[in-house]
């Protein structure tokens, strides 16, 4: 049912006065569809309209609300109407609600709350939300820097995954798209490419931003494949005659681990913050911040090739928090062209 349609039904229905049971089920289809395809007003309005009916059916407007608010930012009134289905709705409606309050604690960094609700909803009675739940699960391993245990996860599940695909379910997408993702990681690029043909070809591509970054991705990976070589890149040194900026390069080197700002480097020496950064680029051709990048991205580079650190502990150790993986990655990924698992198998298989 496309929007229009979907329009002029919520106008029929509101009209009524008396709704067949069965034209409220059609409506409940109706606001599932407009989930999966992101069409965030039809499901607002879908949502409100379901409320004003008795139970259940307030209860799952109450559901696709909540999911309006959560994709709205509005995270702590998306929490309180989830909890509250959580509750009360039917078993179906219970278990997305927990899966979606999962996704609410992991956006604002409580994992620990998240991984709870996850392993709540691992077990329910329906496939395609415990399917959801898998990926969600995987993807937090692959953060973690585990991609071989979120592969064995998702390998598990390949079987329902393929079951749900064969009814044209966006969920079978998302699988795929995890899928991809953990097999990129982990080396098995063929396999990467061959599920990433399929993510490309499905009629949702367009809707789902993070399935187009995916296929992006891997088919940049398969370039880059065939002109890295094996083995020890290495930052380019040079040596510094002035003696203050290698008085801040040793304050840097010291507290790789730390958060560190350019003021804070400025106080190192003495010197104003514009004149610290003149120092760097006259003398070793970059700013200060960059400088520390560098340092910071060698060091990582070390710990992966000889140490069995995993990626959260590296990152920790110099210097980025939790929640800034996304920045590691980047810019390891601008010094090395790898990213930091593909970085540590090739040390690995060199040593």
């Amino acid at each position: 049912m496309n929007t229009d349609a979907i329009k002029r039904f919520l106008t029929a229905l509101s009209s009524a006065v008396k709704v067949e049971r069965g034209q409220l089920y059609q409506l409940v289809q109706s606001a599932e569809a407009s989930y999966y395809l992101r069409d965030l007003q039809s499901q607002h309005e879908i949502a409100l309209l379901l409320q004003s009916f008795g139970y259940p059916f307030s209860q799952v407007g109450k559901y696709y609300e909540s999911i309006y608010l959560y994709r709205s930012g509005q995270f702590e009134k998306a929490r309180e109407l989830l909890e509250c289905v959580a509750e009360s709705a039917p078993a179906r409606y219970r278990s997305k609600a927990l899966l979606s309050l999962a996704g609410v604690e992991e956006r604002i960094g409580r994992f620990e709350e998240s991984l709870r609700f996850r392993l709540q909803v691992s077990s329910c009675d329906d496939p395609v939300t415990m399917l959801e739940a898998q990926c969600g699960m995987a993807a937090r391993r692959g953060i973690e820097g585990e991609h071989e245990a979120a592969l064995r996860d998702l390998e598990r599940f390949l079987p329902l995954a393929h079951i749900i695909g064969k009814r044209g379910h966006p969920a079978y997408t998302t699988f795929l798209n995890s899928y991809a993702v953990e097999l990129s990681e982990s080396n098995r690029t063929e396999e990467a490419e061959q599920v990433a043909s399929v993510i490309a070809a499905s009629p949702f591509l367009g809707r789902y931003p993070e399935w187009q970054e995916t296929v992006s991705e891997i088919e940049t990976r398969r370039k880059h494949s065939s002109t890295v070589a094996v083995g020890y890149p290495r930052l380019e040194s040079k040596v510094i005659s002035d003696s203050r900026v290698r008085d801040v390069v040793d304050f840097m080197k010291a507290n790789l681990h730390s958060h560190v700002t350019l003021s804070d480097l400025a106080e190192v020496v003495n010197l104003s913050t514009s004149h610290i950064s003149y120092l760097f680029r006259t003398h070793v051709d970059t700013s200060p911040i960059e400088y520390l990048v560098r340092l910071r991205m060698e060091r990582a580079r070390e710990l992966l090739a000889t140490t069995y650190l995993n990626i959260k502990e590296i990152m920790v150790a110099v210097g980025y928090s939790h929640n800034n993986r996304s920045g590691f990655l980047d810019h390891f990924k601008r010094y090395y062209k790898l990213t930091p698992t593909e970085y540590r198998k090739l040390a690995r298989a060199r040593r």
